[in-house]
């Protein structure tokens, strides 16, 4: 009995003891799996950190060599201060290809050197401000490395500054100086606009406006310069793509201004005819005057339609332009009292509707009518001074009446005279709804 008995329990621990089941196979590699790809991501990222690191070491180490040339070149009796400029990769290791990318362990490295001039002055924050003195103190010089993969890492950064010695542009032609600040539409400094100034004397720039919208041309002969700002899709006040101020340059001088600039606007309209009303046929020829008291010469301007006003770059005023069918005052707010202001965004397409003024004609059924553009009443005195904007004699095709002897279209505001055959009324088309009969109604009367 007893042999019997430990015989079982001998058996017992051996079947227990036999091995592991699946599921404890299967739950162990998952643990080994989620263990070996945690060890696996944690080596990953100190491999990454550590290239991360060693590059870093290596763009300190070219920017505090850059550095260095920059201090000798700027010391060099040959070359002297004005030797010292922007320049993007301007000192190649042995070996490189001039201007580009520094090649150390296979990390292609850029190297931006930008420089800028900078002037002793009360209480001035740039050479463009009021109160800086004609002497140029110092170049303040600043070195940026990039390289690829850089991540959410800044890249690495140094700045200098550099004093001439005493005197060493006392005795040259090329001391003066133009500061040019730029500005956008609401006064606030532009960055990043290219400058550059020409002369029966010489040429400079372009230089590239710093974050506080200043500019500065050094060591120019004095003399009559031409400045220009110009940057793809900016405007001027006036419109023009580039735009201009003249210098006249005096021995020793920093010369200071300001021009405005501004990433261009475009406003995109359509025409649009009230609810239950048609637009007149050939509406796309129509004329669109946009308005803002700003524009010279008398505060507006004509374009030939809707697609010459998307195309057209304009200044973006803050306070945006009133938009209006046709090319009369007559059809625009101060008129009619009627506002359609369009508020303008610098780059941006800014959408504008403009509302025609319903018209519903009762003719012969079938009968055809055309709208005939005509001077505003108010200004038809010879001793009137014409609206120069004007464009008078415009005619539209308005279409036929149907079986009823009914035409609803629609116009832009203003003096227009209705024709259907040797029929004619002249009327004033408003936002409130203008009706005409041109049943028997020859001669021009106005209802």
């Amino acid at each position: 009995m007893t042999m019997r008995t430990h015989s079982r329990r001998a058996a017992g621990r051996t079947a227990r003891d036999d091995g592991m089941t699946l599921i404890e196979v299967v739950v162990a590699l998952g643990l080994f799996a989620v263990m070996s790809t945690a060890a696996l991501s944690v080596l990953v990222s100190a491999i990454i950190t550590t290239r991360d690191d060693k590059a870093r070491i290596e763009a300190v180490n070219l920017a505090s060599r850059e550095l260095e040339i920059v201090r000798d070149t700027f010391s060099s009796v040959l070359r002297g201060p004005d030797g010292v400029g922007d320049a993007t990769n301007p000192n190649q290791l042995v070996g490189g290809q001039a201007n580009g990318p520094i090649i150390v362990d296979n990390v292609a490295y850029t190297i931006t050197r930008e420089t800028r001039w900078e002037s002793v002055g009360d209480g001035v924050a740039t050479p463009c401000d009021d109160g800086t003195s004609d002497e140029l103190a110092y170049l303040h010089v600043t070195v940026k490395v990039t390289w690829p993969a850089l991540g959410t890492r800044p890249p690495v950064t140094m700045d200098t500054v550099l004093t001439p010695p005493k005197g060493t542009y006392s005795s040259l032609q090329t001391q003066s100086h133009i500061g040019i600040k730029v500005i956008d539409a609401d006064g606030k400094p532009q960055a990043g606009v290219r400058v550059s100034a020409t002369s029966t004397v010489g040429t400079a720039g372009p230089e590239l406006t710093e974050s506080d919208g200043c500019a500065l041309l050094e060591h120019l002969r004095p003399g009559d310069w031409t400045v220009t700002v110009s940057n793809p899709g900016y405007v001027s006040p006036s419109g023009d793509p580039t735009a201009q101020t003249r210098v006249h340059l005096e021995a020793s001088q920093l010369w200071r201004g300001t021009i405005e600039y501004d990433k261009a606007a475009t406003i995109q309209a359509s025409f649009v005819a009230p609810t239950g009303y048609a637009l007149p046929q050939g509406v796309d020829h129509l004329p669109v005057t946009i308005g803002n008291s700003a524009l010279q010469p008398i505060g507006a301007r004509v374009l030939a339609g809707p697609v010459a006003l998307a195309a057209a770059q304009l200044w973006p005023y803050p306070s945006g332009y009133e938009v209006w069918a046709g090319g009369c005052q007559d059809g625009g707010p101060a008129a009619t009292g009627n506002s359609n202001l369009v508020t303008v965004v610098p780059g941006l397409p800014a959408p504008a509707t403009i509302l025609l003024g319903p018209l519903e004609v009762t003719a012969a059924p079938g009968a055809h009518a055309t709208a005939i553009h005509l001077p505003d009443p108010a200004t038809s005195d010879s001793t009137v001074i014409p609206d120069p904007l004007c464009t008078h004699g415009l005619d539209l095709d308005l279409g036929d009446a149907d079986a009823d002897g009914t035409l609803r279209t629609s116009l832009p505001y203003g003096a227009w005279a209705i024709v259907s055959g040797s029929n004619r009324v002249e009327v004033t088309v408003s936002p409130d709804a203008t009706q005409v009969d041109l049943t028997g109604s020859a001669g021009g009367a106005t209802p």
